[in-house]
């Protein structure tokens, strides 16, 4: 117990980076499923336009 409470802060810490971390991965998969673009721009400028997923 004594470890857990002088290590709240890391623990408390690592939580949140790791929540962030699954957030970003929802919603790249979401995009993903509905064909969107997940670099945050569109297709018709990207050089690699035809190698990635999109249409």
């Amino acid at each position: 117990m004594d470890w857990l409470i002088a290590n709240l802060g890391t623990i408390i810490v690592g939580l949140v980076v790791a929540a962030v971390i699954a957030l970003i991965a929802v919603n790249i998969i979401r995009k993903r499923k509905k064909g969107q673009s997940t670099c945050g721009c569109g297709c018709a400028d990207c050089p690699m336009k035809n190698k990635c997923g999109g249409k």
